[in-house]
């Protein structure tokens, strides 16, 4: 993958990137960071038209299926709404300062009645897909539902492309940047390798 204007280009055997356009974006930014997140749904087809929708005032500037295809929805060099209140070191309101990926993925999970797992919304998960753990930055366990491969491939594909381009100076989850208000990407999602893949750290 490459960036070409901005914008996230497929090359011979990559995932296809398709371009959908949210209004929910301004100003243009810098991106220093890159800022990890999942949709808390199950579906790219919702976690997009969430986006397009203005009530939303939310926005990411790509989403990423579980298959690996990839939505764009915003250019690079504009402020996609994906961080909210958030911070990091010295710097407040990330969006200014990151480009957001969204990951389709269900998030964080409870046992309803029947001991099956869903999400908030009640959709329930394969349990092949669960696994239990405790968040850093909480003190009981829960499900999380796990990040296929492809999905992830994808993403780092992209992020690779994202980090020659721009420079990141780091990658963080939404977890990072608002603490105590946001859970993601979570436990099932492994930063620390992904974060080496994409910046070529050991």
């Amino acid at each position: 993958m490459r960036i070409a204007n901005h914008r996230l280009i497929a090359e011979d055997g990559d995932n296809d990137v398709t371009f959908i356009d949210t209004p929910n974006q301004s100003a243009p930014i810098k991106p220093l960071y890159l800022i990890i997140h999942y949709t808390a749904g199950t579906s790219l087809d919702g976690a997009v038209s969430w986006f397009r929708n203005p009530a939303a005032q939310a926005s990411a500037h790509l989403v990423i299926d579980r298959d690996g295809s990839i939505v764009q929805m915003v250019a690079f060099n504009k402020r996609a709404w994906h961080a909210g209140k958030s911070s990091w070191g010295e710097l407040e309101s990330m969006n200014q300062y990151a480009i957001g990926i969204e990951l389709v993925n269900a998030g964080k999970l409870r046992q309803n009645g029947a001991g099956e797992w869903v999400n908030w919304s009640g959709k329930r998960i394969d349990p092949s897909e669960v696994i239990v753990a405790t968040h850093p930055q909480e003190s009981s366990s829960a499900g999380w539902q796990e990040y296929p491969e492809a999905q992830l491939e994808a993403a780092i594909a992209a992020g690779l492309a994202l980090h020659v381009q721009y420079g990141f100076t780091d990658i963080l989850g939404h977890e990072d940047v608002s603490p105590g208000r946001k859970v993601d990407p979570g436990p099932a999602f492994p930063m620390n390798s992904f974060r080496s893949r994409v910046l070529g750290r050991a």
